[in-house]
């Protein structure tokens, strides 16, 4: 039966030394003696790499679980309320983002085109859904148009038609370039930017007739004269003062009797 022994170190304390169990295999002596020195450090990592697994496990299924719940609502929600709702619920996960590009459309086509605007550019800070890139520059040019910031969405039409020849979009942005030039008075360059799609699309009737049309429509536009506010309520008081000023050779209108 070993004996509990102690031992002095250089300080000239005692330190007990635990006895070794009874009946200890000697081949097992050296997995004990690293027990006794590394065990409790080896648990504690355990431990802690333990907690680490199982948080990481638990945040990924509530991650899961958020994807899940933010795609069904997104899918079901129609209206510009409906979507900010999912945008302000899911916004920090891609769901949420695809929810901002639904968003912006619908701002736009509701011709809130500052609130399409922001938006447009909120998504893209957020980072694009994967394939919607063009459709978020097509967005905001659309939108800048409608703005009158015309410079800002020719560069963006241009960055699209110059670039991706390939994409479905890109009839869509040579056509705004078009209509861009033609706000700024340049209907040449319109002209000819729509004779070069037209030579690009002879095999589809339906984006000739759109093309066609739209050339028609850049014939046909003149730019309005601008003019101030003042400029226009001075012409407008102009226009009823006749209405206002007594004719000084009409004859009075004859006075009711008096009644009695």
């Amino acid at each position: 039966m070993s004996k509990k022994t102690t031992k002095s170190d250089d300080t000239g304390k005692v330190e007990k030394i635990q006895p070794i169990p009874e009946n200890l295999p000697e081949e097992l002596l050296p997995l004990y003696d690293w027990w006794k020195e590394k065990g409790t450090q080896v648990l504690t990592t355990a431990g802690v790499v333990a907690l680490i697994l199982i948080g990481t496990i638990a945040f990924i299924h509530y991650r899961n679980g958020q994807l899940a719940e933010a795609n069904i609502e997104l899918t079901k929600a129609n209206s510009i309320e409906e979507l900010e709702e999912v945008v302000a619920k899911f916004g920090g996960i891609k769901p949420g983002n695809a929810a901002r590009v639904r968003l912006a459309k619908a701002y736009y086509d509701a011709s809130r085109y500052d609130s399409a605007l922001e938006t447009y550019q909120a998504c893209e800070k957020k980072g694009v859904p994967k394939g919607f890139e063009d459709v978020v520059t097509l967005g905001r040019a659309h939108a800048l148009e409608a703005l009158n910031q015309n410079d800002q969405a020719l560069a963006l039409f241009k960055k699209i038609s110059e670039n991706k020849k390939e994409s479905f979009l890109y009839p869509q942005a040579r056509m705004g370039e078009a209509r861009v030039l033609t706000l700024q008075g340049k209907k040449d360059q319109a002209k000819m930017v729509l004779d070069e799609l037209k030579a690009e699309k002879t095999d589809d009737p339906i984006w000739e007739m759109t093309i066609a049309n739209l050339a028609d429509v850049v014939d046909r536009y003149e730019p309005r004269a601008k003019r101030s506010l003042f400029d226009m309520a001075d012409q407008a008081a102009k226009m009823i003062e006749p209405a206002l000023t007594p004719d000084p050779a009409a004859e009075p209108e004859p006075s009711a009797p008096p009644v009695e």
